[in-house]
């Protein structure tokens, strides 16, 4: 019995890129760039998911990951002091 899946021809397949790529990239050109408040309030929401993530693992005592954590938190704290201080 053959177990493996069927897998579409080349010319399918970049049939279906060549169709959707245009309409993925046409919708990202409208975005307008973030205010310093916006990148502040997003980082600060990032920084309480981390944050709250540290206690998790400090509480099951996963010690390399929380200072992955740790790491990452630092790296945020000093964006949001530099994009505070602009």
């Amino acid at each position: 019995m053959n177990r493996r899946l069927p897998i579409l021809p080349l010319g399918i397949l970049s049939a279906v890129l060549a169709a959707a790529t245009p309409l993925a990239l046409a919708a990202t050109v409208d975005h307008r760039p973030l205010t310093p408040a916006q990148r502040v309030a997003r980082i600060q929401s990032r920084l309480g998911r981390l944050e709250h993530r540290e206690t998790l693992l400090r509480s099951k005592g996963k010690t390399q990951r929380l200072a992955k954590v740790k790491a990452r938190v630092a790296k945020l704290q000093a964006r949001v002091g530099k994009l505070q201080g602009n």
